[in-house]
């Protein structure tokens, strides 16, 4: 009797397997509009692939920098892995607003990260390169933003002297006219935990709008480190800033400078990945565009950093490059096909995305159209994959985001 019951439990097991395996393959064999198929690798139709105008084989390799001004942005990207983002250290700091991540090459581009008449003491010292991440809050009615700088200088001693200088700028700002309309004396507020850090607190209108803004310096070796809060309460302000140099200073600390090695000679490309990637075009895109970046600094570009940043480390991202797409390098297969779909289901939950048609001869892709809340402009967002790549495309022409995920499909060897 026992091994009857034995029997027929195998036979049991043996049908639910198939009954899975027929459900499965029913499953894959169809497709509901904007929604990307798990499991299997897309079908294409070579003849219904439009690339339009977008090169569809690769670059040749891409070589080093050539120039130190073509390697302050290679180590400028670089450094943005290194440089911790708002939403590390409050989760609601996600929102990209009108100033994204950049590269900082030169001493006048500092006007992008503190107030601008807090330079009158900041010396003309060489910068090497810099990073900046801004964020603001996610939370309806909290209009928090958070701004974290690291510049590099050649010499620790060089990076004292600057930040020594943008310190006693920030506490002593004379409002000439061109300054801002300060409401109140700068005030010097410490910073929890930090007494090597300098903050001053400037309380501004801006319009009709009271601005309380509060800037903080501090050196670290060759590195000076500044964070910026605005339309906070001076503690909250003084406790985020904190809370940033507890992680800041720990993390630079790990980076590995190029100097005193020439910055021209840095590689463009260390993975081979942008190579692989649909070029932007001549004159667009700005300090970011065109890198090949390492997971972590790739969060500095991604519209929602927290959910992305898990999915790329479930998917085994190790290489992310950006220009005309975005292309993530993934452990195989089937982490592509699962990070495809964690991507477009974050756009479709916080942008409130409507299903689009996806790209025609290429099964399995997904397209989103988002609109703008302000603006009412409306975007068009898909992505793609191919063996162990996901890949994705922004445009305002659907059309457009069409061509751009055909071109990176057939650029992989499809």
């Amino acid at each position: 009797m026992a091994r009857l019951h034995a029997q027929w439990c195998a036979v049991v097991r043996i049908a639910l397997a198939a009954l899975t395996v027929a459900l499965l393959l029913a499953a894959c064999g169809s497709t509901v509009d904007g929604t990307a198929v798990q499991g299997t690798a897309p079908t294409v139709d070579p003849s219904a692939l439009d690339p339009g105008s977008y090169p569809t084989t690769p670059r040749p390799p891409l070589g080093q920098a050539g120039t130190d001004e073509a390697g302050q942005l290679v180590e400028g990207r670089r450094m943005a892995g290194f440089v911790v983002g708002p939403w590390q250290v409050d989760p609601a700091l996600t929102q990209i607003g009108a100033a994204p991540a950049k590269v900082l090459q030169r001493r006048n581009e500092v006007v992008q990260v503190v107030w601008p008449a807090m330079l009158a003491r900041f010396p003309s010292l060489p910068l090497v390169a810099g990073f900046v991440s801004e964020r603001t809050s996610a939370n309806p009615g909290d209009a928090t933003l958070l701004r974290n700088a690291v510049l590099q200088y050649p010499f620790p001693q060089t990076a004292t002297e600057a930040a020594e200088g943008l310190a006693s700028g920030a506490l002593n700002i004379v409002d000439g006219g061109a300054s801002a309309a300060m409401t109140e004396p700068i005030r010097a507020v410490p910073i929890p935990g930090h007494p090597e850090a300098t903050g001053a607190l400037m309380k501004r209108l801006e319009g009709t709008a009271s601005v309380e803004e509060l800037t903080v310096v501090s050196s670290r070796g060759p590195y000076v480190l500044i964070q910026v809060v605005q339309f906070a309460t001076p503690d909250r302000a003084a406790e985020l800033a904190g809370r940033v140099l507890d992680l800041q200073g720990p993390l630079i600390d790990t980076f590995v400078r190029t100097e005193p090695a020439p910055l021209a000679a840095l590689p463009r490309d260390p993975s081979g990945l942008l190579a692989r990637t649909v070029p932007i075009k001549p004159g667009q895109g700005d300090t970011m565009s065109d890198a090949d970046y390492d997971p972590a600094a790739a969060l500095q570009l991604e519209d929602n950093p927290i959910q992305v940043g898990t999915a790329m480390q479930d998917a085994g991202v190790d290489a992310v490059a950006v220009s005309q797409t975005t292309l993530y390098q993934a452990r195989d297969g089937a982490a592509a096909q699962q990070l495809a779909q964690t991507l477009g289901d974050d756009v479709v939950a916080r942008q409130a995305g409507q299903a689009a048609a996806a790209v025609p001869g290429l099964a399995g892709t997904r397209c989103v159209r988002t609109e703008d809340a302000d603006s009412l402009i409306a975007r068009h967002w898909c992505v793609g994959t191919k063996d162990r790549y996901t890949f994705k495309a922004v445009a305002r022409d659907l059309n457009n985001a069409h061509q751009q995920i055909a071109a990176q499909y057939l650029m992989l060897g499809g």
